[in-house]
């Protein structure tokens, strides 16, 4: 016995085929189909006789899909009178109907590669690394995310939500030179179904680049709030790095759900601060971040051993084989929007509404990690979870 809620459940099946019905591609679709029906049946009804060619109703639509297909094979002809007017019908329709379902199938996807190439579509992909918003830097950050295996020879795809022109995305679809591999979604950053179309519940990172190339700082950030606030509703879960142009809006980023955030110009500052007072701690730096080849630092989830141990102990273990530790890692504990709104700013408690009335969750994520730089020797391990280390060869 058929139920209500069953009835209920094939209500958008339903739609969405009288919806497709509706269109030239499905309404040629069904007269085809129709035409075909009708063929069989006549071929059946004039040649299933003693003088036909019919020998059962399987050879009768044979005849008629290869008749309307005007393939013609020639194993199975009508012999009757009535067979023939019919095949005569058929191919004439055939004829017309077949080259205008090819001609709209070959527009079809004409038209879906151009929304495509325009960034209309929404992508299906999973574990994808999605760049929000676009400047300066960008070109930069895709090359960083290759160096360091993000973005590496394999399969992972990277998805740009930006809005470019057209011209612009050409461009810079041939100077990344990722094929297929590449994908762009087109519109304001800030615009929730915009985003939706890069799929960020099925990311594996999420970068939210300040949009200062063609905006005052100030306007810059505030579009990187919304953008972050949507995205948090969107992928509560998914790891969300960001930068921001002044120091001060840093924190409401932190607080929409952002995992970690740059200030633009900030590490430029500090680098020409180290070169003030040694210019070799700079060239250290390149040399473990692989700004002169390959990055050299590595992470290591700590195996239950190494967790028994203490620094000094692990120290010993990793220079066997020359690996040399610089730091443990804690990894991050998930935060909720409590946790860190203050209840007397404005803004915050705008934020906190915000979640509120869409009816989503208050998580925002993680801490961060917690990174111990070169601990003393009898540091137990017990409360780390992982290791940074440079790899052999790194020092020069």
């Amino acid at each position: 016995m058929i139920k209500v809620d069953d009835l209920h459940a094939l209500t958008p099946l339903r739609d969405a085929a009288l919806s497709w019905s509706r269109t030239p591609f499905g309404k040629l679709t069904l007269l085809i189909f129709g035409l075909l029906i009708l063929a069989t049946t006549g071929f059946w009804f004039f040649e299933s006789g003693p003088e036909g060619n019919a020998r059962d109703a399987f050879g009768a639509f044979w005849w008629a899909v290869v008749t309307l297909t005007t393939v013609g094979y020639g194993d199975m002809v009508p012999a009757t009178a009535g067979g023939k007017i019919m095949g005569v019908v058929v191919m004439v329709c055939g004829i017309g109907l077949v080259s205008t379902l090819t001609g709209n199938l070959a527009s079809m996807l004409v038209e879906h590669k151009a929304r495509k190439r325009k960034g209309l579509l929404k992508v299906n992909l999973t574990k994808h690394v999605i760049i929000v918003g676009w400047s300066d830097f960008g070109l930069e950050l895709v090359q960083a995310l290759r160096d360091n295996g993000v973005l590496g020879p394999g399969d992972t795809h990277l998805v740009l939500v930006n809005s470019l022109g057209t011209e612009e995305r050409e461009s810079l679809a041939q100077r990344l030179d990722m094929g297929e591999r590449l994908h762009f979604v087109w519109g304001e950053v800030t615009q929730e179904a915009t985003l939706l179309k890069a799929r960020p519940d099925r990311a594996s990172v999420v970068y939210l680049l300040s949009q200062t190339t063609d905006k005052p700082a100030k306007d810059a950030d505030q579009e990187s709030l919304y953008a972050a606030l949507a995205l948090r509703e969107l992928a509560p879960q998914v790891p969300l790095y960001g930068e921001v142009a002044l120091p001060e809006n840093r924190k409401h980023l932190l607080r929409a759900g952002v995992n970690e955030i740059l200030v633009h110009g900030q590490l430029t500052s500090l680098v020409l601060g180290l070169m003030g007072a040694n210019p070799s701690m700079w060239t250290m730096l390149q040399e473990m971040l692989g700004m002169r080849g390959h990055n050299h630092m590595e992470f290591k989830p700590l195996t239950g051993d190494e967790k028994a141990l203490d620094w000094g102990g692990l120290m010993a273990r990793f220079r066997e084989d020359g690996r040399l530790p610089l730091a443990l890692c804690q990894m991050s504990r998930q935060l909720s929007l409590e946790d860190v709104l203050d209840d007397g700013s404005a803004l915050d408690r705008f934020i906190l509404e915000l979640f509120e009335s869409s009816g989503q969750e208050t998580r925002i994520g993680d801490t961060g990690p917690r990174v111990l730089a070169n601990p003393p020797d009898s540091e137990k391990l017990d409360q780390f979870d992982a290791v940074l280390f440079l790899k052999p060869g790194a020092a020069r």
